[in-house]
Parts: C-alpha cells; sequence; structure tokens
C-alpha cells in the first residue's frame, strides 16, 4: 500500500496533480499551524477529481524549523515502509527538508514542474532520474477542482454529478437565451418592456407566437388574465443569487444575463471543450467572499473564468481590467486565466481616439493574463477559447 506524503501551502494544485499523477493509496498531508485548513479542501479537491486515495490525519511541523521538518517527516514515516515524498508544496525550508528526507531513507521522491508540465522523479535507492509528462487529459481537472483546490467553497457541489446539473443551464433557457440574441431591434424592445411586466401585464406587438412561446417554456414570462398579456414568471429556472426574487431573476435575464447561457451554449456546444459551467456560487453564506462566475472553462489543467458585459464605457475599461485580474486570481490563484465578452461592437465607440484606447486596452489585457472578446468576434467566441486555454501555461 503506497502512501504518498504531500507538503501543503497555498497553491494545493501540484499536490493534487503529484497524487493523480501517481495514484498513490493514501496520502498524508503535512501542514504548518497556518496551512492546517488547506487538509480539508485538499481532500475535497481530490475526490472532486474523482480519486479514491484516503486522505490521512495531517501532521504538523514548525515550517521553518529544518530539524523539526525533517524529524517529524521522518517519525510519520514509520508507520509503513511503502511511501513516497511530493515535495513540490510547502515553505522552502519543509521542502528542502523532504527533498533531504527521501535521499537520506532511499525513498522515491517526485517534484510536480507545472510550468514544463512534467513530474520530476527521483528514485535514490536505484539512483534513477526521469521525467514523466504530466497526463493532464486523464488526470480529471475540472473546474470544480481548480474551485475547490484554491481554497473556495462552492454552492450546491456535494459531488462533481451535482455541480454539474446545477451548474448546465435547461435546454429551455438556452433556446430563449439565442432567440433573445437574434431577436430584431423592435423585439428586442418588446422583451425589455416584458422585463418590466412584474406588477402590471403588458402585450407585446410584433412578436411571433414561437418567440414567446419559447419564453413561456424557459419560465422567464406567464400568461395574464387577457389574451396576448404577460407577467413574468413567478417561477424561474435560474437560481437566484443573494436575495433576488424569481421574477427579478427572469427580468435580469431578459435585459442582459441571457448573455451568460448564450455564451456557455457557443462554448460548449462549438468547441473541443467540454468542461463548461455556468453561474458558479462561490463561498456562500461567507461574508465578503461571496462571488458569482458566469462561465468557467476547465481543459487539460488550465482555468479560465468568462465574464460577460453588457455595457462598457471606454473610460472603464482600464479599471475592469485590473478588476478581472485580481479576481481571477483569488478565485483561481496562479492557474486561473480570463476572458470578458462585452456586447458591442468595436465601432460603436466614435471618440476620435477610441480605436487606440481598445488597441491599448487589449494589449493591457494580454499583459495581465487575459483577453477582450467583442461582439465582432462572437462568431469566433467558441475557437478563441480553445486556443488561449491552449496557449496557455500554468505556472507555480
Amino acid at each position: 500500500m503506497k502512501t504518498q506524503i504531500c507538503l501543503l501551502s497555498g497553491e494545493l494544485m501540484p499536490n493534487v496533480i503529484g497524487v493523480l499523477q501517481t495514484h498513490p493509496d493514501r496520502v498524508l498531508p503535512v501542514v504548518s499551524r497556518e496551512s492546517g485548513a488547506q487538509a480539508a479542501a485538499f481532500g475535497l479537491a481530490l475526490k472532486a477529481a474523482g480519486c479514491s486515495a484516503e486522505v490521512l490525519e495531517p501532521v504538523t511541523v514548525l515550517p521553518y524549523d529544518l530539524a523539526d521538518c525533517k524529524n517529524t517527516i521522518q517519525e510519520a514515516t514509520k508507520a509503513d515502509t511503502s511511501y513516497e515524498i511530493n515535495w513540490t508544496g510547502g515553505t522552502k525550508v519543509m521542502s528542502y527538508a523532504a527533498r533531504r528526507l527521501a535521499e537520506d531513507l532511499q525513498i522515491p521522491a517526485l517534484y510536480v514542474n507545472t510550468a514544463a508540465r512534467e513530474v520530476l522523479r527521483e528514485v535514490p535507492a536505484n539512483d534513477l532520474i526521469r521525467t514523466d509528462p504530466i497526463d493532464t487529459a486523464k488526470l480529471g481537472l475540472n473546474v470544480l477542482v481548480h474551485i475547490i483546490a484554491a481554497g473556495h467553497t462552492v454552492e450546491n457541489a456535494d459531488t462533481l454529478e451535482s455541480f454539474r446539473k446545477r451548474c448546465t443551464p435547461a435546454p429551455s433557457l438556452v433556446n430563449a437565451a439565442t432567440l433573445i440574441m437574434d431577436a430584431r431591434p423592435w423585439e428586442r424592445t418588446e422583451i425589455l418592456r416584458l422585463a418590466g411586466a412584474d406588477r402590471k401585464p403588458y402585450r407585446p406587438r410584433g412578436v411571433a407566437p414561437e418567440f414567446l412561446r419559447a419564453l413561456q417554456e424557459a419560465d422567464l414570462i406567464q400568461l395574464g388574465s387577457n389574451n396576448g398579456e404577460f407577467f413574468l414568471s413567478h417561477k424561474t429556472l435560474l437560481h437566484p443569487f443573494h436575495l433576488q426574487t424569481a421574477q427579478e431573476q427572469n427580468a435580469a435575464f431578459l435585459k442582459n444575463t441571457y448573455l451568460e447561457v448564450f455564451v456557455w451554449s457557443q462554448i460548449k456546444e462549438r468547441s473541443a471543450v467540454d468542461d463548461v459551467a455556468w453561474h458558479v456560487v462561490l463561498n456562500p453564506g461567507v461574508k465578503g467572499r461571496v462571488a458569482e462566475l458566469d462561465v468557467t472553462v476547465a481543459n487539460e489543467g488550465r482555468f479560465l473564468v468568462l465574464e460577460c458585459k453588457s455595457h462598457l464605457d471606454l473610460d472603464e475599461l482600464a479599471d475592469v481590467i485590473e478588476e478581472q485580474y485580481a479576481r481571477t486570481r483569488r478565485i483561481g490563484r496562479l492557474f486561473g486565466r480570463w476572458m470578458l465578452y462585452f456586447h458591442r461592437h468595436r465601432a460603436d465607440y466614435t471618440a476620435a481616439n477610441a480605436s487606440a484606447i481598445i488597441a491599448s486596452q487589449e494589449a493591457k489585457a494580454i499583459d495581465y493574463g487575459g483577453k477582450l472578446i467583442w461582439s465582432d468576434d462572437l462568431a469566433e467566441l467558441p475557437v478563441m477559447v480553445a486556443a488561449f486555454l491552449n496557449e496557455m501555461k500554468p505556472v507555480l
């Protein structure tokens, strides 16, 4: 029975990758007093990846005391002889102590180099050193793994299946979002008026019956007492955020949040990327940490947060880029990258310096690990997402 010793610190993903790559039967977390809480998230992340390894009770070290680190880890290995040490995480002192101990005890050691997408394997007893490519296609690093490994809890994520069910929009919502995206100007005006029909019904004009039926099937609107009149539906297929009512959610969808569902469907249906989640709510009930993500994507060890914006002034663009960069680092740590979709054409901005501002901010977004997408690019969105994911290199 093989046990892998893992040193836990702020970035759990190298530990998760090490376990998924080498398939130990048990995992022994080594933590400091400060990183002790990471052990629970580590176990949940492994579970979300489909890993059945038993996570043992963590052992605690003094993270900057070389002798304590070495002695404590050595004491833990006395219970069994079949150990390997992943010395990727922890403080530098913890890492150095673990690597030295592996050499002294002649037990296998590994280091997860995510920048090169490989695992360095050492077997001191045989004087063997080799590198194995990280088999990201088989590791199961889905959206939920990335989020939990970054230290977040997720609404309705008791299992990967429940998470995916919660974060997949109903087909009727996808159909409604597509129809709204394709709506003609007068139909869009009528849809916006329907979004205000909370207390008083509205009779839309010039909207095809099939269109209105699709909105009803998506539980966005419901018939009033008079034929041809509609209210916002008191039921919803959406997921109320904070204290919003069903009607408020339906109104928001008709006005702008249909974009999230449409973008989700485009990536899910028209790209080679399979793991796409919609409307992910992080840290429910935790004051100051609750966050709502429009669309998240995971593919072969890469993690992407995509946010949708309906309206934006150019003078706001620089701040939005910095905000999204900081937000994504909080959400995905070093493995997170981001995209912003603006539901505007570049030509909509008519100021004399608009083109120069847009070009400058697009370059800034790339420097900040992200990418800006406009309505001009919408047809190519799935291809752009896949290409962006492929060019990203996770780093430690």
